[in-house]
């Protein structure tokens, strides 16, 4: 394929120069020809660099590798490799060759040249390479497919290094979120619900899934932190290896039960298809496999935090990022769903109450609440619905 210089412009994110289509700047639908770039996806690349610059300390191999196997134009891979210095080598690849010959000469333009490979391998034979005596595996791999990632799980965990970490983006939504349930079932391993707290739902399945295929492994994954911005869902989860631990997978692995009939929800260990709710009788929907425990290491969050306060040049979108990461400080994530102001008022049809004013009633009778940063309408709480709702009312 052959592209010309007046068919790709500069652009500044962050503190990185990329080379990127010009009409992927002007389209409501970012083309794939000659080349894809998403503008909208600035805020979850800024995110990655924060993290990624956060994790580094605790990388215990050398060389510190990154790698990007749909690195496109490498609008994540060279923002990594400028902008995270400490990480000494960042592998970019991508099966269009057009967009790598974009990658390389912006990695001339930004001076990081000497530390970055590019390749054009199929996604698979990328990430399996480094798996081998010939490439070492990554520090940090990061997967941002079209689409579910569930094919290249497998492929993903074999080629991190112990201690590492991998960073999942899905934006397969209809699928997570309900509206696809036999994809859902056969793509992660889960039933998903089309409800009020669906991008909690479909977080959950996809770490779920990762954490099976980790197990059969012999390896554990733990989130440390995620993400839900337009389409974008994403997860961050560091890698161990232990047999141990891989054993008792399900410890962290069930159900959610939602009541359609009167909203009530919880989760279960155990699938018991066709019990009743206890508040009205209905028979429950049923999610899952999914992850039913933390979504946050609060440590990795309150760094990342930290890294904001003191190093302003970090990301662009700091006010932001700053109260994400408040949020998330504070959130009760091993509860794992919400519940929202908007759904609270329907049912008592009355207008809503602001969302402090909620927090601060439950938590006035005994009952844990937080807000969640998975919607800015969205609260957790321990208490049931039907407390919620004579305690509002």
């Amino acid at each position: 394929m052959v592209w010309t210089s007046s068919e790709f412009v500069e652009t500044i994110e962050g503190k990185t120069t990329l080379l990127v289509p010009a009409s992927s700047l002007s389209s409501k639908v970012p083309p794939k020809v000659p080349a894809f770039f998403n503008p909208s996806a600035k805020l979850n690349r800024d995110l990655s660099v924060l993290v990624y610059k956060t994790f580094v300390p605790e990388i215990k191999k050398n060389p510190k590798t990154f790698g990007d196997p749909f690195g496109g134009i490498g609008a994540r891979a060279l923002r990594v490799a400028v902008e995270v210095p400490e990480l000494e080598q960042i592998y970019i690849n991508d099966i269009n060759s057009v967009a790598v010959d974009a990658a390389k000469k912006a990695a001339q333009i930004n001076l990081v040249t000497q530390k970055c490979t590019f390749t054009t391998q199929e996604v698979a034979g990328f990430l399996t390479s480094h798996d081998s005596k010939t490439y070492e595996r990554f520090s940090i791999v990061d997967l941002d497919p079209f689409g579910s990632p569930s094919a290249y799980i497998d492929c993903l965990l074999r080629s991190v290094s112990k201690g590492g970490m991998v960073s999942i983006t899905a934006t397969d939504t209809a699928v997570l979120c309900g509206v696809h349930p036999q994809v859902c079932m056969r793509k992660y391993y889960g039933k998903p619900l089309n409800n009020h707290y669906a991008r909690e739902t479909a977080l959950r399945l996809i770490i779920s899934l990762i954490a099976l295929i980790a197990a059969r492994l012999d390896l554990i994954v733990h989130p440390i932190f995620v993400h839900a911005n337009l389409h974008y869902l994403r997860a961050y989860l560091t890698v161990s290896v232990s047999r141990k631990e891989a054993n008792s997978v399900f410890k962290r692995i069930g159900y959610l039960r939602y009541c359609t009939k009167c909203g009530n929800r919880n989760a279960i260990t155990d699938c018991n298809k066709g019990e009743p709710c206890e508040l009205c009788g209905s028979t429950y929907s049923l999610a899952g496999y999914l992850w039913i425990t933390r979504l946050f290491d609060k440590d990795f969050v309150k760094k990342m935090s930290y890294l904001l306060d003191t190093n302003h040049d970090v990301v662009a979108s700091m006010q932001y990022l700053k109260k994400t990461l408040a949020t998330c400080t504070e959130e009760l994530d091993d509860i794992p769903f919400y519940f929202l102001s908007d759904e609270i008022s329907s049912r008592l049809k009355t207008n809503p109450d602001p969302l402090q004013k909620i927090i601060e009633q439950l938590r006035s009778t005994g009952h844990r609440a937080s807000r969640t940063s998975l919607d800015p309408n969205g609260f957790k709480t321990d208490a049931a619905i039907d407390e919620i709702l004579n305690l509002l009312k």
